[in-house]
This record gives C-alpha cells, structure tokens and sequence, in this order.
C-alpha cells in the first residue's frame, strides 16, 4: 500500500492473489505503478468475484452475494467473524488496472500448460483442458482466476 520505494525503482512486481485482501486495491495498484520502472512488468494475478466456490473460506457462492449477507452466512458456518476479502469482477479488475497495458495469458496457460509449467492444475489432452477451453472462451468473465502480465507505459 505505501512501501516506502522511490518512483521507478523496479522492473518487475508481482502481485499473486493479493488485491482482495488489503483495504484499498485501488491504492495497492496505485503503489505497483509508481515504483514500476517505465516499461516495468507486473505479474498480476488475481480472483474473480463471480465464482461458484469461494477459494478462501471454501463456501458456495459467499463472494458474490452482498457484503452483508456475506458476513452472516460466513458467521452461520463457524468460518470467521466477518467476510473481509474484497473480490472484484473481471470488468472491476480491468477498472482498478486501467492504467496499464495489459497482457492476458488466461487462455494461452489453459492451453498449453507444460510451457507454462501449470499441469498440476490442468493436464494436456484432458477432458478437463477441453472444458475449461470452451467454457472460458464462451463466458470469460466467469473465470476463476486471471493471469495477467502488466506493463507500465515507457
């Protein structure tokens, strides 16, 4: 959020499943593109908010309803006190990086997950890759996670 670098310091941040969990994402983002060098990259990867299953606390549906229903429902299953990830949707995520020029590699790392070391999570020639393929290609902005290279204009 403030981490106390000089502007341009870097030529790569990354930024792996973070901007749900601090208290302004806009400022988190702000921060990366200060102390990214011109023509820096970050390696942003982040959640989407319309998921079936939310990946922290593992319940169905709790980042898409409202904040507060949220935090009854995560109250009512003994999972915590209160819901305070801040999930944003695909077009909310294109929003808080406006400000970069953005390479998607979403589809290319479902595609080919050995170039991308990621067949742990998607093995080649499955009926899981074909799937995910058509499905994502179809609806995009449900996926559950974006894997996004951003570039700070030179």
């Amino acid at each position: 959020m403030n981490t106390g670098f000089d502007d341009n310091s870097f030529d790569a941040v990354t930024c792996t499943h973070v901007y749900e969990h601090v208290p302004d994402s806009e400022q988190l983002v702000k921060e990366i593109y200060r102390v990214l060098k011109p023509g820096g990259f970050c390696y942003f990867s982040a959640g989407n908010r319309f998921v079936l299953m939310e990946p922290h606390y593992r319940l169905p549906l709790l980042s898409v309803i409202p904040k507060k229903l949220a935090h009854y429902y995560i109250r009512w299953t003994g999972k915590a006190d209160f819901y305070y990830e801040n999930h944003r949707s695909l077009w909310g995520l294109r929003r808080l990086i406006r400000d970069f020029e953005l390479h998607d590699y979403t589809l290319e790392v479902i595609r080919d997950p050995v170039k991308y070391h990621a067949t742990e999570m998607v093995r080649p020639g499955t009926l899981k890759q074909l799937v995910a393929l058509s499905v994502l290609k179809a609806m995009y902005g449900i996926c559950p996670t974006y894997i996004w290279i951003l570039r700070k204009h030179l």
